[in-house]
């Protein structure tokens, strides 16, 4: 999906962003959600499309429960590489070190 390595990288973000809130305890991930819909509409100032992005995430987090219900690694990076007209690499950087991740994001996750 996307016309152009940016807005894939961008979809991409958003896949990691469904993904980290999908492993947290179920009570943090409408919190969570929340504070993710904030920061897109900080990021994007005069969206109208702020609940499709929050129904985009809602479907991942639940496809990432039911196709991956035991895998808790959280993804602190992900890029994406065009390779040729129509290929392209996915670098993910994931953790399951609970520590590192505090410390990473400076606050304490329920994870």
């Amino acid at each position: 999906m996307g016309e152009d390595t940016e807005e894939r990288q961008n979809y991409l973000n958003g896949a990691c962003t469904a993904w980290n809130i999908a492993i947290l305890d179920e009570n943090h991930r409408e919190g969570a959600l929340r504070g993710a819909i904030e920061s897109y509409k900080k990021m994007n100032p005069g969206t109208e499309d702020v609940e499709n992005f929050e129904h985009d995430l809602r479907i991942l987090i639940q496809k990432k429960l039911e196709t991956f219900p035991d895998i808790k690694k959280v993804i602190i990076d992900a890029m994406i590489e065009p390779i040729s007209g129509t290929k392209y690499r996915i670098f993910i950087t994931s953790t399951d070190d609970k520590e590192l991740v505090k410390e990473i994001f400076k606050k304490d996750l329920t994870l």
